[in-house]
């Protein structure tokens, strides 16, 4: 969802030409699809994660990326110790966007309700408008 609405947003406020967004996962199952929970989401975002699939973070992503979001401090502590040289561009998505440390973490809403996707999705754009302010 994350992948999604950040690149709409980029679009939006003119930034998708000097800006590209993608997203992979620490326990990824590369290839897997949305979770039909998310499609339905973010549909009302106006997005279709349809033809979205999961891929695993490696090397190559972690050495060309400018910053590395993660959703919570576990997820940046965990590439931290595969990836200690990138220090400098892994920040939770609160973080970088400059929440108080206490509340850096989004909750995931994996095997939840739709509700609990649509908040959560809110949530995720919220934190990302916030750094799109600081571009």
């Amino acid at each position: 969802m994350a992948e999604a609405l950040f690149g709409k947003l980029l679009k939006q406020e003119g930034y998708s030409d000097e800006y590209a967004c993608s997203s992979a996962g620490i326990y990824a199952y590369e290839g897997d699809g949305a979770s039909p929970v998310a499609r339905q989401a973010i549909l009302g975002h106006g997005l279709d994660l349809s033809k979205h699939y999961a891929r695993t973070l490696d090397d190559d992503q972690i050495q060309k990326a400018y910053a590395i979001f993660t959703m919570t401090k576990d997820h940046k502590r965990m590439i931290l110790e595969v990836y200690p040289k990138a220090t400098d561009k892994v920040f939770t998505l609160k973080e970088y966007a400059g929440y108080d440390k206490e509340d850096w973490d989004i909750a995931d809403p994996f095997g939840h309700d739709i509700e609990t996707y649509k908040a959560c999705a809110a949530e995720i754009n919220e934190v990302l408008s916030k750094i799109l302010d600081r571009f």
